[in-house]
């Protein structure tokens, strides 16, 4: 891909999905292609949000943490003392 600018590429939607997608951007004064980013772009942030968070449970497990100890580890963490 070069650097700056969009790679051309080939994907496939189903008609009916596109349709809808046509429609979307009709309504809302936009290109398919705008409308097929900004979906794109939500789902990758889906995912990256989604992986977080099945880190954050792994972590949560190997440490033995449950969610009732959350408010605890809060409150111990704003009382100690930190360095100025």
């Amino acid at each position: 891909m070069k650097q700056g600018g969009p790679e051309m590429n080939n994907t496939t939607i189903h008609e009916e999905l596109l349709r809808e997608v046509n429609q979307i951007a009709r309504s809302e004064h936009r290109t398919p292609d705008d409308v097929v980013n900004e979906a794109v772009q939500r789902l990758v942030r889906q995912r990256r949000r989604e992986k977080l968070y099945a880190y954050g449970e792994q972590r949560a497990a190997e440490l033995g943490l449950r969610e009732e100890d959350v408010p605890r580890l809060i409150e111990e963490t704003r009382n100690t003392e930190r360095p100025e």
